[in-house]
């Protein structure tokens, strides 16, 4: 397959990164550069799906989405840590955009479920090759933001280490999603299977079902004003 020439990095990149790594301690936020990248993608990936009629890439795009939202209430508690580190206490603007959003998943959720049973009865054309093409860069950014996201954990301690590992979760999860997309992709441009779609789309809303569900339980957490970090302490995915 052709794509494969997109995969090689850069040597420089690294080095970039090294030195963006070092500019943003000093300077800007260290989450800045992954939400603008995931927010630019997912906005790409949301036009994709409408083009290429894929839901899988469509319920992928949404869980991106939630990924912007949860890096930019990070970068929120990163730039509100770096002026006041005595708050441990959710604000509770924080709480209500936080519910806001989780609604808003699950209303997804439940589209996204109804609109895969609707496709199995009747299966919808969907351009293979060009959801694996988009799907596969959507994989290469989140692995990006992923590497991005998990150099910086190793250098911050405490809740700014909590911060980094939960946004990294999220992204985890992502490239989860990625690959599913990839893989109706690969699977209908081959086979001309069309059931693969709403089958892994399935998969990925249930993804962004349990991304959800575990924000419900910190807003349920900050609601009750115990501090939201206390169980989370010793998750090591390493």
């Amino acid at each position: 397959m052709e794509m494969t020439t997109h995969h090689h990095h850069h040597p420089s990149e690294a080095t970039i990164h090294q030195h963006d790594e070092s500019h943003a301690r000093t300077h800007g936020n260290p989450f800045l550069v992954p939400f603008l990248l995931i927010l630019v993608f997912a906005v790409v990936e949301f036009s994709g799906a409408v083009w290429t009629q894929s839901l899988a890439l469509l319920s992928d795009a949404w869980h991106m989405f939630s990924d912007v939202f949860a890096l930019g209430l990070a970068m929120y508690a990163a730039h509100r840590a770096s002026k006041a580190r005595l708050k441990n206490k959710h604000s509770r603007a924080e709480i209500v955009v936080s519910a806001i959003n989780a609604v808003l998943m699950l209303v997804v959720i439940v589209w996204i479920v109804l609109e895969a049973i609707e496709r199995l009865q009747h299966p919808q054309s969907v351009a293979g090759g060009y959801v694996t093409l988009i799907a596969f860069l959507g994989l290469v950014v989140n692995l990006v933001v992923a590497q991005r996201l998990h150099h910086q954990a190793h250098h911050h301690g405490g809740k700014d280490n909590l911060n980094h590992r939960a946004a990294l979760l999220h992204v985890m999860g992502d490239i989860l999603g990625s690959i599913a997309a990839l893989t109706a992709g690969v699977v209908i441009y081959f086979t001309g299977w069309l059931a693969i779609d709403p089958l892994l789309s399935l998969v990925i809303s249930l993804l962004l079902l349990l991304v959800t569900v575990s924000l419900i339980k910190d807003i349920w957490r900050s609601a009750k004003g115990t501090h939201a970090g206390a169980s989370h302490h010793h998750h090591h995915t390493h």
